[in-house]
């Protein structure tokens, strides 16, 4: 006997079913049952030519049909490699790709139960929610953005005052003017104590 797998069914299997109007199990089943029969009314078709063409007596014909049918499960067994083959075959061209629907289908597609709306409007609201932290972060993150430019003008026009005034502090030490007052400055700073004695002298006087 060829090893036979039994039938399942399955989502798949109805679907075959449906477009082809048999799957792909049902197809194997019935691929093996006829090279099994195939074989089996060979071997026996052969058995009894033998029996008709010799004398043969009853030790011999028992012995003939014992070996007829060790060729027969001989030839079952090894016609599993080869039946593997014609499965795979079968389950290459009679798979039905997920992206084709049938006319039955089509119309349970566009029919959304009560439990099938209710989720996707809770996905919808799932995804405005989102959608509205998504610009609420943006917002911030400009606001954020036009507050560090303008902090940043800021820096630049202190520096540029910075700069503004080492320039005149440079401008000042290398003055003539500025050189004329503070030696005038350093005169009168030395004069104050000769100031100071002339006035303790008239005083004393």
């Amino acid at each position: 006997m060829i090893k036979t797998e039994p039938w399942s069914g399955g989502t798949e299997e109805e679907y075959e079913t449906q477009h082809f109007g048999f799957g792909a199990q049902r197809l194997k089943i019935a691929v093996r049952q006829m090279v099994e029969q195939k074989i089996r009314t060979g071997v026996k078709d052969m058995e009894s030519y033998l029996q008709e063409t010799l004398d043969l007596n009853d030790t011999d014909k028992s012995s003939l049909t014992n070996s007829c049918d060790k060729l027969i499960n001989l030839y079952c067994e090894r016609a599993g490699p080869s039946l593997k083959i014609i499965d795979d075959e079968i389950e290459r061209i009679l798979k039905v790709p997920e992206n084709v629907l049938l006319p039955g289908d089509e119309i349970q597609l566009q029919q959304v139960s009560n439990e099938e709306y209710n989720k996707l409007k809770e996905e919808v609201s799932l995804l405005r929610k989102r959608v509205e932290r998504a610009a609420l972060m943006e917002a911030l993150l400009i606001a954020e953005e036009e507050e560090l430019a303008s902090v940043e003008k800021v820096c630049e026009i202190a520096k540029k005052d910075m700069k503004v005034l080492d320039l005149l502090q440079k401008s000042f030490e290398t003055s003539e003017s500025v050189k004329a007052i503070e030696n005038e400055t350093q005169f009168l700073c030395a004069s104050v104590p000769n100031i100071k004695k002339s006035e303790n002298t008239i005083l004393d006087s």
